[in-house]
């Protein structure tokens, strides 16, 4: 083999060890942490899902069309109505995307966002936050020819996970306001006032049996 040929292949050899021994660093360096708009989609399907688990259609509506109809208006209204939507065609459903082409033996599926928020908790020391993203949805199944409600629910669910607080800001939505993180953070005033309030009680306590 030429001697500049054997340098190249040493060379190359050199850089597959030093990018090896690179891997497992860069890895942990890249753990990807999911958006506050990741976490809520998640905790929204977590709430069809156990919804829907329980939905009996009745009989003399199980082939008609759908129509997800929002109560109340909510920034996160599209949000729910995709993952409605989505679930409701996996289970083989019909839905009617446009209101003016329900008929009456369409069904009707309502649904209202009673909470949804992000919200993290960060200690006093560490570089971690606790964040908590939460969804309580009540949904409701009727016929839009006699408004009679055959199946509701409502269900609230919670995810937890931890992150560093340097990725809070970059994490949270810039648009939406419920996908925008509630920091909650811990001060020293909630050990302080406890042991205050106890001196206080202790020493009314002794001022009162010494004065007896």
């Amino acid at each position: 083999m030429a001697p500049a040929s054997l340098g190249s292949l040493r060379s190359a050899c050199y850089r597959l060890v030093a990018l090896l021994l690179l891997l497992p660093f860069s890895a942990t360096a890249l753990v990807p942490y999911p958006s506050n708009m990741d976490a809520l989609v998640a905790t929204v399907e977590e709430v069809v899902d156990e919804s829907l688990a329980g939905l009996e259609m009745p009989s003399e509506g199980a082939d008609a069309p759908i129509f997800i109809a929002p109560q109340g208006r909510h920034d996160a209204n599209w949000l729910v109505e995709h993952v409605l939507a989505q679930r409701l065609l996996d289970r083989g459903f019909t839905l009617v995307a446009d209101s003016t082409s329900v008929g009456p033996e369409s069904m009707r599926f309502s649904f209202r966002i009673l909470d949804m928020g992000i919200t993290a908790q960060s200690g006093l020391r560490g570089a971690h936050a606790d964040r908590q993203s939460r969804a309580t949805l009540a949904l409701r199944l009727n016929r839009e020819s006699d408004s009679v409600v055959y199946w509701q629910d409502e269900v609230t669910r919670l995810r937890a996970d931890r992150i560093p607080k340097k990725q809070l800001e970059i994490l949270q939505h810039s648009t939406y306001k419920f996908a925008q993180t509630e920091v909650e953070e811990q001060s020293w005033s909630i050990f302080v006032e406890p042991i205050v309030v106890s001196t206080v009680l202790g020493g009314l306590i002794y001022l009162f049996f010494s004065n007896r």
